[in-house]
Parts: C-alpha cells; sequence; structure tokens
C-alpha cells in the first residue's frame, strides 16, 4: 500500500535543482574541462604525475581521479601516472601538506577538490605545490572555496555550480568523469 505521506516533489527538487545548474552552466564547464585535460596531458607526455587531493567528501572525488586517470574511463589504454594524497585520519598521519612535499616534483600537477570552506590542510597542500612548482587544476565551488583566493591566471578553475555541498558533490563527480574521458580522447582520438 502506497505511502500517503510520500511526495514525490520533495525527492525530486533535489535532483531537478542539480540539472538545472548543470544546464546553466554547461558551456563554461565543458570549456574548462577542456583545459584541464590540456594541462593533464601536458603533464603526463611531459613525464609527470597527478596528484591528486580533497578534504571531506572531496577527498572522495580526488580519490575518483586517481583511479580513472590510472585505469582509464571506459577505453583500453595504458595508465597514466596519477595518485590520490589522502587527507590525514589521525594525528600520527602526514599532512596533505607533508605529502606534497614529499611528493611533489616540478612539472607534476595538482589536482585539487574543494566543496567547502574550512579545507585549512587543501589550502595549505596547495601553497605547498606552488613552492613545488606544481601546476593547479582545481575543482571548486564557485562560490564556498578556499582555494578562490589563491587561483592565479595560469591555473586551471573547473567552477562547480550549485550552493549546497550535495549538489557540488554531484556536478563535481560528473566533470569528474567528463574529465577523464576529455583525457581519454586526446590520447587515444574520438571514440568509434
Amino acid at each position: 500500500m502506497p505511502d500517503p505521506s510520500y511526495q514525490p516533489t520533495l525527492l525530486q527538487q533535489p535532483l531537478l535543482e542539480t540539472a538545472d545548474w548543470l544546464y546553466q552552466s554547461s558551456e563554461r564547464l565543458a570549456q574548462q574541462l577542456n583545459f584541464a585535460a590540456q594541462a593533464i596531458m601536458h603533464t603526463i607526455t611531459t613525464g609527470g604525475r597527478v596528484l591528486c587531493a580533497g578534504e571531506g567528501e572531496a577527498a572522495w572525488l580526488a580519490q575518483q581521479a586517481a583511479n580513472l586517470l590510472v585505469r582509464g574511463s571506459g577505453r583500453e589504454r595504458p595508465p597514466l601516472a596519477a595518485q590520490a594524497l589522502a587527507p590525514p585520519m589521525h594525528p600520527t598521519q602526514a599532512s596533505l601538506t607533508q605529502q606534497v612535499r614529499a611528493l611533489g616534483h616540478p612539472g607534476d600537477l595538482w589536482l585539487a577538490f574543494s566543496l567547502e570552506r574550512n579545507e585549512a590542510d587543501l589550502r595549505a597542500a596547495t601553497e605547498a605545490a606552488r613552492e613545488q612548482d606544481l601546476t593547479l587544476v582545481a575543482f571548486t565551488g564557485e562560490a564556498a572555496s578556499v582555494l578562490g583566493p589563491q587561483l592565479r591566471d595560469t591555473d586551471v578553475w573547473v567552477p562547480l555550480p550549485g550552493t549546497h555541498t550535495s549538489t557540488l558533490f554531484a556536478i563535481g563527480w560528473l566533470a569528474l568523469h567528463g574529465l577523464c574521458a576529455a583525457v581519454d580522447t586526446h590520447l587515444l582520438g574520438e571514440a568509434a
């Protein structure tokens, strides 16, 4: 028996909001994803690595980014040099900043994911990435990003539209898959 209190509009609202944000920003998002794919390709073809990081929910996006870059996003290709850096879960673990200083080298790329404003370790790690002369590609919310003030004209900024972390996460996940498909296209050409 159907639940009389069930209101599909309550469930539809976040889906419609996300779809609306995607529709409104699709052209700009696609352009920035192409720039990000070009930066990744330059890094990979010159012997660099992609170091991926985020805090909180964004750490999952970073892990997925490294996974997709290593294994590909649906087309057979050689693995790419990518690694997700894990935010510390315990005070005795290395911070993102320490990991960047230990692993980052000039010519590498720092792929940062920021969905909130309180990501102090990610902000400090991004500064360390700059000190190590890493290229920066940042997936951030358009408004709520700790990395916004750190972005320079030479960086690639992939602005994720939305006002709620859940919307930013959903759009970030879709954009990440678009980025990896673009990398595959740069490597392998258009799919048949």
